[in-house]
């Protein structure tokens, strides 16, 4: 950006030294009348130009932004002639900005006073236009909200948080930034796929480690950007969105952390008993952060058992729980939501990063990390399976323990070799090890609500494993501007033993009570590799195309041995084979893959059009039977992808694109798994790989002055050969269920936003509205059956902030309805969930705090129905600060005071319609105290609210 500084100044030397000589009345009097002159309106005029200097411009923006504070004093746009006139406003030290969309910017700093307010800037000659947009600022001072190029810059230090506050609570005073219950984060209505801290991983790929434990004092930008999935195979061409944490300057030098540590032991009197639990709630932390430059060293420990432990963003696959949530549920407002049964938590880990060598172009990275995971979840369940001709309806009331225990190690890489070749390797291992038992009664009733059967099923696992993952690349520039090589090998292994045991007790009521039992122990080894390399070269056209060519290798790998043995009727031991439920299978893949691709690109308009042809073969085979299924299948997957700036505050993007997934091992493996012998599962070794096509349609708009924004977008998906299933009911509702390939398989998603800050932003209203469309299709007994399920949810959220950050609070709101509509039989399964709620801090003098947030939710279904649900859980906290500075904090802590919060949830499943309650940590008291500490021994400032 050019910037030119004016030669408009003026010097208060005479006001000095008449203000030092009070007794000569007649000067004060002249002094007083100077300071009436202050007062007088700038103006401000001038004359824009093109670069020539000969063109006027029309329609230019010239802004004039008071430069200590940042507050707009005016703006106005020029005339057909090119001229315009600012005035309005008190004298005042400020910057003028003049923008047009075809030039760079051009700012001047002016400092006005009663001589010299009246400037005129007879000829502004409009800098060119930068094609390749590195970094453009807006303005040349501190603004809450600006673009530097294609990033979305956040300056911490204007928005206020609470003494203490963590990342987490700074992004949540972002606008358009949003952070659910579990952690996880949105831009725009977009998911944040990946959380830096100065452009480096943090702990891997568990962003909650940051956002959670990171001071909010030590950062100085949140920059949100989108780039290529690095992590993706081959250096995947989808975009992801990039949260990047710039600390500050005095948070790279030294160290700083907390100690935390939390009880209910001095707070029995309060009622805290723990109901279901014998020992009492906990809650201890430690953070130690010592950076130095590029060197940085951070050690975290974190230690509860109350909801706190909850599985974070990014821990369901870490350690299996899979079924823990809902692939799809992007607006699902069961989604997150409350913690599922009582947790206990040990996490630890310590990371080091650093750059080496004598040009410091070598950048390392390591970190460790230690997770110990409990969690006792008991839970009610009622199912409807509606079928063409019938119901069923089961209750099931299940207990699920879980005890698992994972290491991780994380190593990154990056050198220059030269000054045009990049090496970068980034290997990942975790050995994981975990023991599940799940208990489960279930009661089955037909249509007429008559019992007729009964069971009992108790599962034990335990089970150990280790994963590899990771890439190793190295990318070549030229001499010639934008031409690039890159070559990248990645790899992802994994090894998995399970050795467990199955109990289970039938009795059937419809024919004079029968019982039928099951003893079996179960052993499953499966392993998976796959090998993929991956050539990219891309050739600049001209200055504004380039022509993109890859080619894709993969070699892939996956095997399962599974054995069920029965018991010995004369050892007693289980030694006897079950050749139903047990079989050895593999599936050995190779993929070839070659793409070309066009990319044009300017300043405003980046057009992206790509082709891949793929071939793939595949040998499905049954070691037992020697039975061989090969499949050799040829794709086409076009992909395309459009982004219109006109400015650094409007996006429009449009992203067509089609992709390809394999069957997992557990889909393909041909043998019934009865591990719930109620809902037997079979695999399909016929299975082919899908074939998607999604399109993604996106724009926002910013307004850096104001702090206004919209942002909206569309996403929607089409699959050919989805993975779905076809079930089978027997007399008394009990199902065995197998996955196939089906056509028309989609979903769709609008989300929408907006912020309307008033009053020197002191209000913000953001309005909200988000609908899901989805279709599923399955077989039931031996019919198609598909589910069109509709969703709606609107809302409202409300922020106040007075009196500086001393006084906060906010209220919201949230409708969803949902409505599921059968094939099979017509059948309308339509529900609504309203969520209500409100916050307010209030910082009072002496280091005293009060802060207290509600939640009120309601469940409601036409009829009386399992579902149906409300409750209210009331948080609150008073806190109260000591020693000289400040950082020791002693507070009592109050969750769900009114003793009311559950876990109620709603699932649709093809036609299957459950409803959830589970067993839950409800009203308990902490004394908890938290010490913050530094090398300067200073207090930990908060942030002020500008």
């Amino acid at each position: 950006m050019v910037k030119e500084e004016s030669c408009y100044t003026c010097t208060f030397k005479k006001a000095s030294i008449i203000m030092k000589n009070w007794k000569f009345l007649p000067l004060f009097v002249l002094l007083f009348l100077t300071s009436f002159a202050w007062s007088q309106d700038m103006k401000v005029n001038g004359t824009v130009y093109d670069t020539t200097g000969t063109v006027p411009l029309k329609n230019a923006m010239a802004m004039a932004v008071r430069m200590k504070d940042s507050v707009l004093l005016g703006f106005t746009r020029t005339d057909k002639n090119g001229q315009f006139l600012l005035t309005g406003f008190p004298a005042d030290t400020f910057a003028l900005t003049i923008e047009h969309p075809n030039f760079d910017d051009k700012t001047y700093y002016i400092l006005g006073h009663s001589e010299n307010y009246e400037i005129n800037i007879p000829s502004i000659v409009m800098p060119e236009a930068l094609q390749d947009v590195e970094e453009v600022v807006i303005y040349a001072y501190k603004d809450p909200i600006y673009y530097k190029g294609d990033t979305l810059v956040y300056v911490a230090d204007s928005f206020a948080t609470h003494e203490g506050a963590v990342v987490e609570d700074l992004l949540k005073k972002l606008p358009g930034l949003s952070v659910d219950k579990d952690g996880k984060i949105t831009s725009q209505g977009e998911e944040i796929g990946k959380v830096l801290v100065d452009g480096d991983e943090f702990f891997g790929d568990d962003p909650t480690i940051a956002t959670k434990n990171l001071g909010a004092d030590g950062i100085e930008q949140v920059q949100v950007y989108e780039k290529e999935n690095e992590d993706g195979i081959g250096g995947s061409d989808e975009k992801i969105k990039v949260l990047d944490l710039k600390l500050k300057d005095d948070a790279k030098k030294g160290y700083f952390g907390r100690i935390t540590g939390a009880s209910d032991f001095a707070l029995t009197p309060l009622g805290t008993n723990n109901e279901i639990g014998t020992n009492p709630f906990y809650e201890g932390e430690l953070l130690l952060n010592k950076f130095n430059g590029a060197q940085k060293i951070s050690v975290f420990a974190l230690g509860t058992n109350t909801p706190r432990s909850n599985f974070g963003w990014g821990d369901m696959k870490k350690f299996g729980l899979e079924n823990e949530t809902t692939s799809g549920n992007r607006w699902n407002p069961n989604a997150g939501g409350n913690t599922s049964g009582v947790p206990q938590t040990l996490t630890a880990g310590i990371y080091f990063s650093d750059k080496i060598g004598k040009k410091k172009n070598t950048k390392i990275g390591f970190n460790y990390s230690y997770y110990n995971n409990y969690l006792d979840a008991t839970s009610a369940s009622r199912s409807e399976y509606f079928l063409s001709d019938t119901s069923y309806v089961t209750d099931d009331s299940t207990r699920n323990i879980t005890d698992n225990e994972s290491h991780r190690i994380n190593f990154d890489l990056e050198t220059q070799l030269d000054s045009l070749t990049t090496l970068r390797i980034k290997p990942s291992v975790r050995f994981d090890q975990g023991r599940t038992t799940n208990t489960d009664i279930s009661d089955f009733f037909n249509s007429e609500g008559i019992q007729t059967l009964g069971t009992f099923v108790e599962s034990d696992n335990d089970s150990k494993g280790v994963s590899v993952g990771g890439y190793a690349s190295i990318n070549r520039k030229f001499m010639k501007k934008k031409r690039e090589l890159e070559v990248r090998y990645d790899i992802d292994y994994d090894n998995n033993q399970t050795d467990g045991s199955l109990v289970s007790r039938t009795n059937f009521y419809s024919t004079s009570t029968l019982t039928d039992s099951l003893q079996q122990a179960k052993v499953n080894d499966n392993g998976n590799s796959n090998h993929y390399g991956t050539v990219t070269y891309i050739e600049p056209i001209g200055k504004k195309f380039k022509l993109e060519t890859e080619y894709l290798y993969q070699y892939g790998f996956s095997n399962q041995n599974r054995v069920t043995l029965d018991r010995n009727v004369s050892t007693g031991m289980f030694t006897d084979t079950n050749t139903t439920f047990s079989n050895i299978f593999d599936n050995t893949r190779q993929q070839h893959r070659l793409g070309v691709g066009l990319i044009y690109e300017t300043s405003k308009h980046i057009v992206r059009g790509m082709v891949k042809a793929r071939n793939i073969n595949i040998d499905n085979v049954n070691r037992i039977s020697n039975n061989t299924i090969n499949q050799n299948i040829n794709n086409i997957l076009p992909q395309f992808r459009y982004t219109y700036k006109p400015t650094m505050g409007r996006r429009f993007n449009f992203n067509y694109r089609t992709s390809s997934d394999q069957p997992s091992i557990n889909d393909l493996q041909p043998v019934p798994d009865n591990t719930n012998p109620n809902r037997i599962q079979e695999g399909n070794p016929d299975l082919k790989p899908n074939y998607v096509h999604s399109l993604n349609i996106q724009f926002n708009n910013w307004s850096a002055l104001t702090g206004r924004y919209v942002y909206a977008g569309v996403f929607g998906s089409v699959t050919n050969d989805a993975f779905s299933t076809q079930v089978d009911y027997d007399a008394f509702g009990r199902t065995v269920s197998k996955t196939i390939n089906v056509d028309g398989n989609g979903n769709a998603f609008l989300y929408s936003g907006a912020g309307f800050p008033i009053l020197n932003r002191k209000i913000e209203f953001r309005p909200e509205l988000n609908a899901s469309y989805n279709r599923f299709t399955n077989i039931v007994l031996g019919e198609e059956n598909t589910t069109n399920n509709y969703g709606i949810t609107p809302g409202l959220n409300i922020e106040f902030r007075f009196f500086g950050d001393s006084v906060e609070f906010g209220i919201n709101g949230k409708y969803s309805y949902n409505n599921a509509v059968s094939s099979l039989n017509g059948t309308r399964t339509p529900y609504s969930i309203e969520n209500y709620g409100g916050y307010g801090n209030w910082r009072l003098p002496k280091g005293w705090g009060i802060g207290v947030d509600a939640a009120y939710t309601r469940n409601t279904q036409p009829g009386d129905g399992f579902f149906d649900t409300d409750f209210f859980v009331l948080n609150a906290e008073i806190s109260k600060k000591f020693l000289k500075t400040q950082n020791l904090m002693i507070s009592i802590v109050g969750n769900d005071i009114l003793n009311q919060n559950i876990n109620a949830r709603r699932e649709i499943n093809g036609n299957i319609v459950t409803d959830y309650r589970t067993t839950i940590i409800s009203r308990y008291f902490l004394l908890k105290a938290t010490l913050r500490f530094n090398n300067r021994k200073t207090k930990e400032d908060d942030f002020k609210w500008h």
